[in-house]
């Protein structure tokens, strides 16, 4: 291991922050702070920054010019703060990223494909909905934590959708939230779906051409590598009058006038606080769960899947599998990815099973399986896998709110605590995207 940098102070009189965590949120709000006059000192635990963005690249010659994510995935339409840095950093145009998708229960070919953002159950159910999302627009702050208290199951059970449409929804709404829809919050659900007329495609809109880990990168270049310290854990936060310390490595302190903490709430136990984090913003931190989600990408030496009309390849099923679709959708030949969005126990299942070419044959056969035309046999290349859950310093891929929580546990982890500001995806409005972490990271910035 080299030896690890020296890490200076700032010049005498100029503001200095630390931040805590080089994923997406600790990056943005590094930007957006040294843009501001401060000096930064970003504090990373891992050898790699990017947190949960991760793109990747199968290490064959022949098939190297394809990247999958096994991390975020998707930028929306209307993901303002993400598609301000892609401008910024001249990562565009955005590739675009939409999915037709149909759903296969195993008993029979998929008969109907769905076009982006369409809407596969009757106009009657259509219409209940339309009037259900009126109705949220104008909810009381009462009506709101008692819809909170409810799962989003049991409320579009309640709505009239029959069992086998709330099957459907929960292989499609399942993947925004990482768990069943039978135990997510259903204000929560409702936000997701109904907080903008114009979200048609649940935000699963863009990507950033050549992987979403680019903006990783220019960030990371923009702040500047003196600033960054990988492979340094922060192992206490000290605050004392108007000043902020933290502790890292085999004793070293730096001192600062503000701090932003990014990491995800099952991390801050990890983290010696003097004084004490509040006994509610600790009980808070482990009371949130995060979703179980293994990504899994497929390489093959051919695409053996049609590509509909209008957008990628996917599909819903009822296996193991989950929801799979084309990683490589308007990448150029020779070979395709196909990716499984595994959720819940069917995640912890993938994760379970040592080979990972028998979890590469599954989904291939389940895709095979649930498309009408084969083009080719399938030759599978290789495999990754990429069990969130497994990873100990997170325990999931990203936030997950419960019936009841919205309400209590989110505000109080986003208060700030003295001259500690708090980020992430997991505070955000919106879990389980790129948009939310920066977002939140921006705004701790700018309270600084």
């Amino acid at each position: 291991m080299p030896p690890r940098k020296k890490i200076s102070s700032a010049t005498r009189g100029t503001r200095k922050v630390i931040i805590i965590g080089g994923g997406l949120a600790g990056l943005a709000a590094a930007y957006r702070a040294t843009q501001k006059g401060w000096h930064v000192d970003l504090f990373e635990a891992h050898p790699r920054l990017g947190g949960r963005v991760y793109s990747y690249r199968f290490p064959h010659a022949r098939y190297g010019h394809l990247v999958c994510e096994l991390g975020g995935e998707w930028i929306g339409k209307d993901h303002s703060s993400m598609r301000r840095l892609a401008h910024r950093f001249a990562l565009l145009p955005l590739l675009p990223h939409q999915y037709s998708y149909s759903f296969w229960n195993a008993k029979r070919k998929v008969s109907t494909i769905y076009p982006p953002g369409k809407w596969p159950f009757s106009p009657a159910l259509r219409k209940i909905f339309t009037k259900f999302g009126r109705d949220f627009a104008n909810y009381s702050l009462a009506q709101q934590r008692k819809l909170d208290l409810r799962d989003w199951w049991t409320q579009l059970k309640l709505l009239g959708f029959p069992n086998e449409a709330l099957l459907k929804r929960d292989l499609m709404d399942s993947t925004d939230f990482g768990e069943t829809i039978r135990q997510t919050s259903a204000y929560a659900a409702a936000t997701e779906y109904l907080g903008s007329e114009a979200d048609t495609s649940d935000e699963m809109d863009f990507k950033i051409p050549g992987g979403n880990t680019r903006l990783i990168h220019a960030l990371e270049s923009a702040i500047g590598p003196d600033s960054i310290h990988k492979n340094t854990p922060v192992k206490a936060v000290i605050q004392r009058g108007s000043r902020v310390e933290v502790r890292y490595g085999n004793g070293q302190k730096l001192a600062a006038d503000a701090c932003i903490c990014t990491v995800p709430a099952s991390s801050l136990r990890h983290i010696h606080w003097d004084p004490p984090l509040p006994p509610s913003q600790h009980e808070a931190a482990n009371q949130l769960q995060y979703a179980r989600i293994t990504k899994t990408a497929v390489l093959f030496a051919k695409r053996f899947w049609d590509t509909p009309k209008k957008g990628g390849f996917a599909v819903f099923t009822n296996r193991v599998s989950d929801f799979c679709f084309e990683s490589t959708y308007l990448q150029p030949e020779p070979g395709g990815i196909l990716c499984s969005y595994a959720i819940g126990d069917k995640a912890d299942d993938i994760a379970s099973e040592p080979s990972k070419q028998a979890v590469g044959k599954w989904i291939t056969e389940d895709v095979k399986s649930a498309t009408e035309r084969v083009l080719h046999k399938p030759n599978i290349i290789d495999v990754k896998m990429q069990p969130w859950q497994q990873q100990s310093w997170i325990t999931g891929a990203y936030a997950f709110y419960r019936p009841g929580q919205w309400f209590t546990v989110r505000p109080i982890l986003q208060r700030p605590f003295h001259h500690v500001q708090f980020a992430g995806e997991h505070i955000a409005d919106e879990q389980g995207f790129m948009e939310g972490a920066v977002a939140t990271g921006e705004q701790a910035a700018d309270n600084l």
